[in-house]
């Protein structure tokens, strides 16, 4: 399939490990020159960069907090600056906060988690549209979790505010389609990252594993499939759509 990628300009957020890795590198396998920005774990966002121009491809790493506003009009201006254009916006960067019951919950700790994934997808949000109507044309892609729909115990922050990424996206598909902007929601179930290799027991994987109908767990590159796809000129018409990504669990 051709994605019609080649020249475009693309923003990864949080795209040094898993899902954002998996992303970059179809990007710019596709000819797009990628951004990914990273928060503090230079090396990894250094190594997917180093994968990516080892394999043909155009990309660098970016520094940015979703905490800190000026970070992230630094980091998209930095954008203007060099390519003047930005085509497309993968909102995959999230903070996750700790697990607490919502009665047991420290007020800062839960607002802080809504700030960093909320209001940091919100500012760079704004930061890439005026660039990408420049171009008559743009992909918003914003990745979700399946817990939104299953929920969670001592989950109420976290949750909350990856639900919140549907209402935006919803809203920007409606106020955007006119401009060539779409907007999508990218809904994962448990995917088989680096992290959660380490982060988990491989038994108890296993075990979960087979409460899909694939019988395995999502990979990032399976994530990535789709997020290229929505964010490519062969999506011709899906926008204000939330889509799952979970082997039919």
């Amino acid at each position: 399939m051709d994605y019609g990628l080649q020249g475009k300009v693309a923003v990864i957020t949080g795209g040094s490990r898993g899902i954002g890795r998996a992303a970059a590198k179809k990007f710019a396998a596709e000819g797009a020159h990628v951004y990914i920005t990273y928060l503090s774990n230079r090396s990894e966002a250094d190594r997917t960069i180093s994968d990516i121009q080892s394999s043909g491809g155009s990309g660098q790493a970016v520094q940015m907090s979703l905490n800190d506003e000026q970070s992230i009009y630094r980091a998209f201006n930095q954008v203007k600056k060099e390519r003047g254009r930005l085509d497309v916006l993968v909102n995959n960067a999230v903070f996750w906060g700790e697990e607490a019951a919502v009665e047991a919950s420290a007020n800062e700790a839960w607002f802080s988690v809504i700030d960093q994934t909320v209001k940091g997808t919100y500012m760079a949000t704004k930061a890439a549209v005026p660039l990408m109507k420049q171009g008559g044309w743009g992909r918003l892609i914003h990745v979700s979790s399946s817990l939104v729909y299953a929920g969670k115990p001592n989950e109420t922050a976290n949750l909350t505010a990856k639900a919140a990424l549907h209402g935006f996206s919803r809203t920007l598909a409606a106020e955007l389609a006119s401009d060539g902007i779409y907007s999508n929601v990218v809904i994962p179930e448990l995917t088989l990252s680096e992290w959660v290799s380490h982060a988990f027991p491989q038994p108890m994987l296993e075990d979960y594993a087979q409460s899909f109908p694939t019988r395995r767990l999502g990979t990032p590159d399976d994530v990535a499939n789709l997020i290229i796809y929505l964010g490519s000129t062969a999506n011709s018409f899906v926008n204000g759509e939330e889509i799952r990504v979970t082997g039919g669990k």
